[in-house]
């Protein structure tokens, strides 16, 4: 594959543009996607029934129980051998094949989301496919919503949280700064507690660290830093304390006083937590949460439009890194000039410019390296930026949106994907699409302006994710809701159910 840059709208006649609902441009994918839009409809529930299933299956059971009991011993002899014989002549009226064909369920364990404080007063959106889901504060009550559902929380961090047989959640903060052409938005993931990961910052001298630890106990974490010249050395980075239903800030731009990229590793080995990067500049105020470095990575929904583009790098190992990033275009894959054989030292942190290759387009990216590493995208454009970070390829996906913005995926597979979604509104509205995406593509489609839920199927696992330029710019990934996850699946026949 040769590197190049990516096509111009002006390269290729048969691109089009179309004008999405919030007043964007977002570049479609070439006429053999074939990408139809249907109108709008309520949207299915399935979770909550196969959730009420199951609970009514096991209310039947335990009545059954109940009425089969019988007292004294002869009588406890005979109605064994009665059931026997009912239940062996039950089984056997039963085809074999039908029995292999038993309706699976898949039953999903309780879920916490922690969503970080915010730098400003926030908005947060909520979803999943069940229809309700419980939010609180650190420590507070929780409270029952319906979802989806969208409303201010301030400036503190909250909780959302599933409880076993209902859908994943799905929750998105957003910050506004400012109005008209000179404002800024930040919209963050909520994402689970673990007991590390990391985030890069492209100027630590206007940023910091927050780190939320959720639990009913305090915990300690340690922070590793890296920089271009390697490993920094930061008094006070080790043993931090973090107090249980409380988040902390860190002084970052006290440890990494420079301006040239840093990557923060966050670990603790005595509870779970989670930890952010926030900066706020010239260039407009993010919040990026903690990854896992890998060997392969996958960067969905850098936005269309941008102006500037660089490709940070983290390679926390103790040997050298070399990493290839290929591209995900609606015209195809490609190589990005200057990113098919990158080489990042042990324990450092770079920036790559991929302005030129990208050329404002909107694209997935995949990158794959020789060791583990982290990566982030920071997309430039106007007077704000927007970081995509790391996202799980899989065949059902899903994300909450504060403000609608444009939904973008990419098949990073060698197969053509077919693709079906629907983004339901909190004002009750659905929208529905369906694509077929070439290997190597990536297609865009507006979800106008209201906050909703997005929930994406595909027959092949792809990757995506949400990016909103009407106010600042903003990118968040898509999260996993099946096919690249485990979950306890319980076989229910139909004619014993």
């Amino acid at each position: 594959m040769e590197p190049r840059r990516a096509r111009r709208a002006d390269d290729d006649p048969q691109n089009s543009q179309e004008v999405d609902q919030d007043g964007t441009d977002a570049r479609r994918a070439v006429p053999r996607h074939g990408d139809r839009a249907e109108g709008a409809a309520p949207a299915a529930d399935h979770q909550d029934r196969a959730a009420q299933t199951l609970g009514d299956s096991s209310a039947g059971h335990r009545q059954h129980s109940r009425r089969t009991a019988v007292r004294g011993g002869i009588i406890c002899a005979v109605g064994f051998a009665a059931l026997a014989l009912v239940v062996g002549t039950g089984v056997s009226l039963i085809p074999a094949q039908q029995l292999d064909r038993g309706r699976a369920t898949t039953v999903m364990p309780g879920q916490t989301l922690v969503c970080p404080p915010s730098q400003q007063t926030a908005q947060m959106a909520v979803g999943s496919t069940s229809a309700q889901l419980h939010v609180s504060d650190l420590g507070g009550a929780p409270q029952q919503v319906r979802v989806p559902m969208s409303g201010a929380i301030g400036t503190g961090a909250r909780l959302v949280r599933s409880v076993s047989g209902q859908g994943r959640p799905t929750a998105t903060t957003m910050s506004l700064v400012g109005s008209g052409a000179g404002a800024t938005s930040a919209w963050t993931s909520c994402v689970t507690a673990s007991t590390g990961g990391t985030v890069i910052v492209a100027d630590p001298s206007i940023s910091d660290l927050m780190v939320t630890n959720s639990e009913s106990e305090d915990t300690t974490v340690d922070v590793s830093l890296s920089g271009a010249k390697g490993a920094i050395d930061a008094t006070g980075s080790r043993g931090i304390s973090i107090a249980a239903g409380a988040s902390k800030v860190l002084p970052l731009s006290v440890w990494a006083p420079g301006n040239s990229p840093v990557s923060a590793t966050v670990t603790s080995d005595t509870g779970r937590i989670v930890a952010v990067a926030r900066s706020r500049g010239a260039v407009g105020a993010e919040t990026v949460a903690m990854s896992s470095p890998a060997q392969n990575l996958s960067i969905p929904a850098v936005p269309a439009g941008a102006t500037a583009s660089e490709l940070l790098v983290s390679n926390p190992g103790s040997g050298r890194a070399t990493v290839k990033v290929s591209a995900l275009a609606a015209g195809g894959s490609f190589t990005p000039e200057g990113a098919d054989d990158i080489e990042v030292e042990p324990n450092s942190t770079i920036a790559v410019d991929l302005s030129k290759a990208l050329a404002g387009e909107a694209v997935g990216l995949s990158v794959s390296a020789s060791t583990p590493v982290s990566a982030q995208l920071m997309a430039t454009r106007g007077k704000d930026v927007a970081m995509a970070t790391p996202a799980a390829a899989a065949t059902s996906l899903q994300t909450a949106a504060p403000r609608g913005g444009t939904v973008s995926l990419s098949n990073p597979t060698d197969q053509v994907t077919r693709i079906s979604g629907s983004y339901r509104t909190v004002k009750g509205q659905t929208v529905r699409f369906s694509a077929s995406l070439a290997a190597g593509t990536t297609w865009t489609r507006g979800l106008g302006t209201d906050a909703g839920h997005l929930l994406v199927n595909a027959d092949h696992a792809v990757i995506g994710g949400v990016w909103y330029s009407a106010t600042g710019l903003s990118s968040v990934p898509l999260s996993v809701v099946s096919g690249n996850t485990r979950a306890t699946r319980i076989s229910v026949d139909a004619q014993l159910s």
